[in-house]
């Protein structure tokens, strides 16, 4: 009877470890973060994103908090493209990074995309609380380059008209997904109501 105790007490205490790892791994980010948590885009979701986003293989996919790598990975297996991932969150970037062990083309920077140079992206993708979508508005305006596609998971991005907005039907809140053409880099950045 004492042997289940211990077990029931270590599985207890391995999971209370787990969920304080959690805990501090949000907290050591949360100034650079401002509360945005590591959540995972939807399977449904990716697969709408990427239907409406045909990217050739030479191209450049960045993902802005790329949490456990699955749009990087979705998208390389789909179009061939080179993925860059930045993550702040410690436990979402070693997921991250173990999940795309061995994946060439991928590439996750533990690393502040503020601080980046995002002239690479040719598609970037976010999924951001809306207070960090304006100051990103103004560094999309002067990094990213013109003919670039910005996608935005579940919110809209201030300054910028979408192109198109998704709602993938089968997705669980049918939460829209924000899909931007950059034309110039000058000012704000400016969309666009004519389709991708």
């Amino acid at each position: 009877m004492t042997g289940w105790i211990w077990i029931v007490l270590a599985v207890f205490g391995g999971l209370f470890a787990a969920k304080m790892a959690y805990a501090l791994s949000v907290a050591v980010v949360l100034p650079r973060t401002r509360g945005a948590l590591y959540v995972s885009t939807s399977r449904v979701r990716i697969r709408a994103l990427l239907d409406a986003v045909p990217m050739a293989r030479q191209q450049v996919l960045v993902d802005l908090g790329c949490g456990d790598g699955r749009v990087l990975s979705e998208a390389r297996k789909r179009y061939g493209v080179r993925a860059v991932g930045y993550e702040l969150n410690p436990l979402a970037f070693i997921r991250a990074k173990l999940k795309t062990i061995g994946c060439n083309g991928i590439d996750v920077r533990f690393q502040d995309f503020w601080k980046s140079d995002l002239s690479e992206a040719d598609v970037l993708f976010c999924y951001l609380f809306p207070d960090v979508l304006k100051p990103l508005a103004e560094k999309i305006g002067t990094d990213v380059k013109p003919g670039a596609i910005v996608v935005s998971a579940n919110f809209a991005i201030p300054d910028l008209v979408p192109n198109q907005v998704l709602r993938p039907g089968s997705s669980l809140h049918n939460d829209p997904i924000y899909i931007y053409k950059i034309y110039n880099m000058q000012g704000k950045p400016k969309g666009s109501d004519t389709p991708i």
